[in-house]
């Protein structure tokens, strides 16, 4: 049985599943998809980090308490206003929390749920480590050198197709969804990390929906 810790960037995900209509079911997420114990997997944690908008620092409240019912450990902070938006960077936090766990509890595997180029520099590191590191993400939101230094890649799409509905009318769910009042809608694009650097639009990409080298 392998061992599985997990880190999900809430914001870099949830962000373009907004985009795409998905709603997340994160339990499903959790254990159905990231961590399948038939695959010989055992999940010894997971880790969320959640940004707060300051302008309404409460209307993540049922988000954050759904990702807790979910099993994951939730870590939030409020970001700082830019503009007509707000900016909130949890790469530090993230990167030093997999450290010490790579360190202390010496997993076989970490998924990070995450398409930022920042964490590059992170799973080089965990590799020369022996550590086998995954990435999930949606495929737009992967950068493409994200994607080429990881032990292994989850394209999300294809089990939101499978599992997961499009919510194109209702914004009633039981599932977490996004406030549409906790961001500014005026851009279209938002990113709690003040820019998009993360989308990859390249339409000459083989598309692998579920890839572990």
């Amino acid at each position: 049985m392998e061992n599985v810790q997990l880190f999900l960037d809430y914001a870099n995900i949830q962000s373009i599943a907004r985009q795409l209509n998905y709603v997340i079911d994160y339990k499903v997420l959790l254990n159905d998809i990231l961590v399948s114990v038939d695959e010989g997997r055992f999940l010894t944690g997971a880790v969320a980090y959640v940004p707060k908008d300051p302008r309404s620092e409460h209307s993540r409240d049922r988000e954050i308490e759904a990702l807790w019912n979910s099993g994951f450990l939730v870590h939030s902070k409020v970001g700082t206003i830019a503009g007509n938006s707000y900016k909130c960077d949890f790469d530090v936090e993230i990167s030093m929390d997999i450290m010490k766990v790579a360190h202390t509890s010496k997993p076989d595997i970490i998924v990070i749920v995450s398409g930022d180029s920042d964490f590059v520099p992170l799973i080089k590191e965990l590799r020369q480590m022996s550590i086998r590191v995954e990435v999930a993400s949606f495929r737009n939101n992967l950068s493409r050198h994200l994607q080429q230094v990881a032990s292994g890649v989850i394209f999300l799409e294809e089990y939101f197709e499978n599992n997961y509905d499009v919510d194109e009318n209702d914004n009633e769910t039981d599932n977490i969804n996004d406030n549409d009042d906790d961001l500014d809608n005026s851009d279209s694009t938002f990113d709690p990390y003040g820019d998009n650097k993360n989308i990859n639009n390249d339409d000459d990409d083989e598309v692998y929906p579920y890839r572990r080298k």
